[in-house]
């Protein structure tokens, strides 16, 4: 039920605006055996002090680690993750753009995409046999017209950016800056170019993260605090329903309410809202590609800043909080507000990667990220 391994990407030094010393960097974690009955412990094995790696994700046939670092200018790095939880950067470089904050990975572990929120360019970089990165190799900058937000909608934002499943060449990159999901296209020689007209959300949502399940899009709004959903179909995606990120009164505390993340689990739709710093479950129908709320739960901390399901279980970062949690699903679907399995102490932590132990000699999948 627990992965053996967790890596764990967060803000560094003073990149997380509280002065030095505040953020984790890169750090691995390993399960420890329960020899004191007090539930499961995992414990630090590995550490790099990469400049705010705050998405990450595992190579699909090395033992390596792709990470962005949302400074400015921003830097990818490929770091080799040996047996024991030591880290190793293998090759680090500046990608010429600014406030990097989500990557993805080719299929074949070729080509590394970047999304840059600052400067609002997704880029690609070339990963060869040694971790060795070069490029950027394609670059890609929104002309569409900007939302209606001034003070967040000023230019555009790429948050995310996706390979759509079903297309191993197609991009998906969600912009707040300009309301849309672009499609874009991934050439064999790394380029970047649109593939299929974007798909336009309505006027300051802000979409910041997706997921794709077979048919179904699900976008998530950081500005609208909505949940747009669409179908796939011959000509596109297909508006199908939206619905609200969070069914909780909203307060005029100190934090504004925000969106953060979206995973699916099954026929389950997880969402993470800060401000209310909760995770609403919403149940699935594939074949009509709707939602309907099943639950909505306490994060067990504050500012959820990403969330990762895996083996029953529903990891959050926990960004003000400095704690990275584990919620057992199925409790949280029936709206029971219980004691995370696991509370873990890192400073300001992003995001979170699921390895098995033995995965940095076997091949680790990268499907949780």
């Amino acid at each position: 039920m627990l992965p053996g391994r967790l890596v764990v990407g967060g803000y560094s030094l003073d990149d997380a605006g509280d002065g030095p010393g505040a953020g984790t960097g890169l750090s691995v974690w390993d399960l420890r055996p329960d020899d004191a009955g007090g539930g499961p412990r995992y414990g630090r094995v590995g550490h790099e002090a990469l400049h705010s790696p705050t998405w990450v994700v595992a190579h699909p046939d090395r033992p390596w680690l792709l990470s962005v670092g949302e400074t400015s200018p921003s830097e990818v790095a490929c770091t080799r993750l040996d047996d024991d939880g030591r880290l190793t950067v293998l090759d680090r470089r500046q990608t010429g753009g600014d406030g990097a904050c989500h990557l993805a990975l080719s299929a074949d572990g070729r080509w590394v995409l970047v999304a840059h929120y600052g400067s609002g360019t997704v880029e690609s970089f070339a990963l060869d046999d040694e971790g060795r990165l070069s490029g950027p190799v394609g670059r890609f900058l929104s002309a569409a017209p900007l939302g209606p937000e001034a003070d967040r909608q000023d230019a555009p934002h790429a948050h995310q950016v996706v390979l759509d499943p079903a297309r191993a060449d197609e991009l998906l990159v969600c912009d707040l800056g300009t309301d849309r999901v672009h499609r874009l296209r991934l050439h064999a020689d790394g380029r970047l170019g649109a593939l299929a007209p974007a798909v336009v959300l309505p006027p300051g949502s802000g979409p910041r993260h997706l997921v794709v399940a077979g048919d179904t899009l699900v976008v998530v709004c950081e500005l609208s605090l909505q949940v747009w959903v669409a179908r796939r179909s011959a000509d596109g995606w297909q508006h199908t329903q939206t619905l609200s990120s969070t069914s909780r009164e909203l307060g005029d505390g100190e934090e504004a309410a925000s969106v953060s993340g979206v995973r699916v689990a099954g026929d389950l739709v997880v969402v993470a809202t800060r401000g209310v710093d909760t995770l609403r479950l919403l149940g699935l129908d594939r074949a009509t590609s709707t939602l309907r709320p099943v639950a909505e739960v306490s994060c067990q901390g504050r500012h959820p800043r990403d969330l990762v399901v895996g083996d029953r279980l529903v990891w959050v970062a926990d960004q003000h909080s400095d704690t990275v949690v584990a919620l057992d699903l199925a409790a949280a679907a029936a709206g029971r507000e219980e004691a995370p399995v696991v509370r873990l102490a890192v400073p300001r932590p992003a995001c979170v990667v699921l390895l098995d132990h033995a995965s940095t000699t076997r091949q680790p999948g990268a499907g949780e990220r």
